[in-house]
């Protein structure tokens, strides 16, 4: 039975349901690998053999699996880089989520969008690139997948050509992407467009990629917060009126 449920078969059902009696569905793809790839730290993932694709019949690139998040690479995707970000507990809409998986799901979806642009275009400033976040409820709004699920959509320009490993990371100077007209503005603002199987090979470099700038990203941002929180703190003890604030919040 447990290789029938490795199959990465969509369900039918769009209807939701409540989270105590549904909180995975054996036939859902998403359900299946937030099953198998444990919670990761971001600082061990690089090389983890944990999160090892082939765990999957197909095979299934994780980037990021927290308590109540998995990241993975869009097995049709868009553009090079398409990742879907997804609660570990099947949640078919939005509406559906628990407040503490919405609100990881918000502190994550920045993280790990400037981790994965910087992965798929290493040498452009993330001010400069561009990108869709899509997400989709229900058949009637083109949710494929009946399991919450947030695209992260890489849009490259349309002469860029990925550096090679051993180049030197400088930045190079691309024309901004044209603004799109009339129906082609519509297509891009959903997400659609020609989707192609997964390479397989070059996915597992890029996710290796995206594992070393999710934990860069990660590390930054958690230096950050505890220097603040240290000079908050700081603050707090050379100051009398301070104190009396904090103790009295």
């Amino acid at each position: 039975m447990a290789d029938e449920f490795a199959q990465l078969v969509p369900e039918t059902s769009h209807h939701s349901r409540p989270h105590a009696d549904h909180d995975f569905s054996p036939r859902c793809p998403f359900c299946v690998i937030a099953r198998t790839y444990n919670p990761t730290s971001p600082s061990a993932a690089e090389g983890n053999p944990g999160l090892n694709p082939e765990q999957l019949d197909p095979p299934s690139f994780v980037l990021y699996s927290s308590e109540h998040i998995i990241a993975f690479l869009d097995i049709m995707p868009l553009t090079r880089g398409h990742v879907l970000v997804a609660p570990r507990k099947h949640r078919i809409k939005v509406g559906d989520l628990s407040p503490d998986e919405g609100a990881e799901i918000g502190r994550v979806l920045p993280l790990l969008s400037r981790a994965i642009m910087k992965a798929v275009m290493p040498n452009i400033p993330h001010q400069q690139v561009d990108y869709n976040v899509v997400q989709n409820n229900g058949p009637g709004a083109a949710q494929v997948v009946p399991h919450v699920h947030f695209h992260i959509v890489p849009r490259p320009p349309l002469n860029y050509v990925t550096p090679k490993r051993s180049t030197p990371m400088a930045k190079t100077q691309y024309p901004a992407n044209a603004q799109p007209t009339g129906f082609n503005r519509t297509r891009v603002l959903f997400g659609r467009g020609p989707r192609d199987d997964l390479d397989y090979e070059d996915s597992a470099v890029l996710v290796e990629d995206m594992r070393r700038c999710i934990r860069e990203e990660w590390e930054r941002s958690s230096a950050g917060t505890r220097e603040a929180s240290v000079d908050q703190d700081q603050r707090s003890m050379g100051n009398s009126e301070s104190r009396k604030c904090v103790w009295k919040v």
